[in-house]
């Protein structure tokens, strides 16, 4: 099946991206490459089970994410052959990584559930959780599991948002995933959205307050030169969330912002912000 428009676009705007941040380009080189893989493996995928009504909203107002693990029906043997794909990507980018060992379709399967169920990014699982008495999670293999897990999450966040009421969701994670937010969209008006770290979904949340912790402390934060972006931190629990303004970045995608802001992380872990 073709692509959806909405990854071509952002596939267009990687390639954009990369043109004029040339000191980007190693990211955005690994990033195109694996968002190829992503979003033609989403193109194949069946779209999650939709709730009836009242179970939403009941999920809703409880704040429990819509989704569970099984309504994804991952299926074994196609899994197995996308983190695969996915392992290729990583190496041909990491030439030192290598894989100790072939790991069963269902074992991946299992990994793939505790990332899910940590409700941690998909790219950085517990470094001491483990999966049978070999393989550990920082391992390359677990980066692809979390990897091959994305497109999963992005399709059911693309299927189930467009049902939910998110007047009635005020939490600081998703409502779809249970994903923790990695970037925010200040809109013109002053309002908040906030952009999961794993299914790519958008919630609006308080403008003021920290979703991390839900701490209503002013929150410091340290704006760039032009004022196009902000890094917000939360002084009762040290967490940063990266800010785009957009009165002043109106067509930015926030899939690739959150790569072209990449420099905000690494100032925000280096003054330990």
């Amino acid at each position: 099946m073709a692509k959806r428009d909405s990854d071509i676009q952002i596939l267009q705007a990687l390639a954009a991206a990369r043109d004029e941040h040339k000191e980007l380009a190693e990211l955005l080189d690994f990033y195109r490459d694996l968002y190829e893989v992503q979003f033609e493996a989403k193109a194949e995928i069946a779209d999650p089970e939709i709730r009836d009504e009242m179970a939403i909203r009941w999920r809703l107002e409880g704040g429990i994410p819509q989704l569970a693990f099984d309504q994804m029906g991952i299926e074994a043997e196609y899994f197995g052959r996308l983190v695969e794909r996915i392992s290729q990507v990583l190496q041909r980018h990491n030439p030192g990584w290598e894989l100790t060992r072939e790991v069963p379709p269902g074992e991946l399967v299992a990994m793939a559930r505790q990332v899910f169920e940590s409700w941690d990014t998909l790219t950085a699982p517990k470094p001491d959780a483990q999966v049978g008495s070999e393989l550990r999670l920082e391992h390359p293999t677990a980066l692809a599991v979390g990897f091959a897990l994305a497109p999963y999450l992005q399709r059911a966040a693309e299927v189930l948002l467009p049902h939910l009421d998110l007047s009635a969701w005020t939490r600081g994670y998703c409502p779809v995933c249970g994903g923790r937010p990695n970037l925010a969209l200040l809109e013109q008006d002053g309002a908040r959205r906030l952009l999961c770290s794993r299914c790519n979904g958008l919630w609006p949340y308080s403008r003021v307050g920290c979703p991390f912790c839900s701490s209503k402390d002013v929150q410091q934060y340290y704006p760039s030169e032009d004022g196009a972006y902000r890094l917000y931190v939360c002084p009762a629990c040290h967490q940063y969330l990266k800010t785009v303004v957009l009165e002043l970045r109106p067509t930015m995608i926030p899939v690739v912002e959150r790569l072209l802001t990449v420099g905000m992380d690494l100032a925000a872990r280096q003054h330990e912000l």
